[in-house]
C-alpha cells in the first residue's frame, strides 16, 4: 500500500476513528474534531474503493466520533443543535466540524474574559473591605485581610505594590513587607524599590535603604529623585563622602535643585568639621 494512496488514506482514518473515545479521554476535543474531519475527507474523496459492508462499517465509526464530539460540554455550548452524521450529507457536515474549533475558542476567550472580569471586580472589592478596615483603625485584621488578598493573586505585582504603598503613612515596617512582595514579583518594579528605601530611612536601617535605593537605580539609574532620596540617607546617617558624591551627581542632571544645593553645602561642612 502506497503511501498517501487511497487505501492508506482510508485505513489511516478509520484507524484515527478507532481510537476516538482514547483521543477524547485526553481532554482534548480539538484532536478529536481532526480525526472526524479526517475521516470524513477520506471518505468523501475516496469512500467509493470500500465495498459495501466496508462503507457500513465506516459510516459506523463516523456515527460514533460525530456522536462523541456532540456529547463534549464545550462543543454543547456552541452548538444549538447536536451535531450527527447522515449519509450523503458528509459536505454539510464537513463544513460544521471545520468552524467548529474556530467557534470553541472564541466561547473559551469569552469565559476566560468573564472570568478575568469577575476576578478583577473580587480584587476591587476586597481592597475596599482593606481600606475600610483601615479607616476603622482595625490594623491587624487589615493585614490579615491584605495578606490573603496576595495569596489569592500571588502573581499580582501592583497588588502587593499598592497595599504597600497604602500602609506607608501606618506602619512601615509592614510597607516593607508587602514592597518586598511586589519587587519579589517583579524584580524590575523601581518604584517599589524606592519606596522601601524611603521607608527604611524613616525607620533608620540606613543599610538596607542604601540597597533599596541601589536596586532601584540599577533600573532607573539616572532618576533624579531616587539620587536626591539617597542622599538623604547618608546624610542621615552621616556618610557625608558619599552623600557629597551622590549630590554632586543629582546637581549634574539638574544644576538648579535648589534642595539638593543646600544639601550639598549641609554635607560639606561636616566634611570640614571631621578635617
Amino acid at each position: 500500500m502506497k503511501e498517501n494512496s487511497p487505501e492508506s488514506l482510508v485505513a489511516q482514518a478509520r484507524k484515527n476513528l478507532l481510537n476516538i473515545v482514547s483521543t477524547l479521554k485526553d481532554g482534548n476535543v480539538d484532536n478529536a474534531i481532526k480525526v472526524a474531519v479526517f475521516g470524513l475527507m477520506a471518505y468523501i474523496k475516496h469512500g467509493n474503493i470500500l465495498i459495501m459492508q466496508e462503507k457500513k462499517e465506516y459510516q459506523e465509526l463516523l456515527t460514533k466520533a460525530v456522536h462523541l464530539i456532540s456529547l463534549d460540554t464545550q462543543v454543547k455550548e456552541v452548538c444549538k443543535e447536536p451535531l450527527d452524521y447522515a449519509p450523503k450529507k458528509e459536505m454539510a457536515l464537513l463544513a460544521k466540524l471545520k468552524i467548529l474549533p474556530e467557534l470553541l475558542a472564541a466561547n473559551q476567550a469569552q469565559k476566560e474574559g468573564l472570568q478575568a472580569e469577575a476576578r478583577l471586580q473580587a480584587k476591587g472589592d476586597r481592597m475596599e473591605k482593606g481600606k475600610q478596615l483601615l479607616q476603622q483603625k482595625y490594623f491587624d485584621g487589615a493585614l490579615q485581610h491584605f495578606r490573603r488578598l496576595c495569596e489569592d493573586f500571588p502573581g499580582d505585582a501592583e497588588l502587593a505594590a499598592e497595599i504597600g504603598k497604602m500602609l506607608f503613612d501606618i506602619n512601615h515596617i509592614e510597607c516593607i513587607t508587602f514592597l518586598e512582595m511586589a519587587v519579589a514579583r517583579n524584580p524590575k518594579d523601581h518604584k517599589s524599590m524606592a519606596m522601601m528605601g524611603l521607608a527604611l530611612r524613616k525607620i533608620k536601617k540606613f543599610d538596607q535603604a542604601e540597597k533599596a535605593y541601589a536596586s532601584a537605580l540599577a533600573v532607573d539609574k539616572d532618576n533624579i529623585n531616587y539620587l536626591f532620596n539617597l542622599s538623604r540617607v547618608y546624610i542621615d546617617s552621616g556618610s557625608w563622602l558619599k552623600a557629597q558624591e551622590t549630590l554632586h551627581k543629582v546637581l549634574a542632571i539638574d544644576p538648579t535643585l535648589e534642595p539638593a544645593k543646600k544639601g550639598l553645602e549641609f554635607a560639606t561642612r561636616h566634611c570640614r568639621d571631621l578635617i
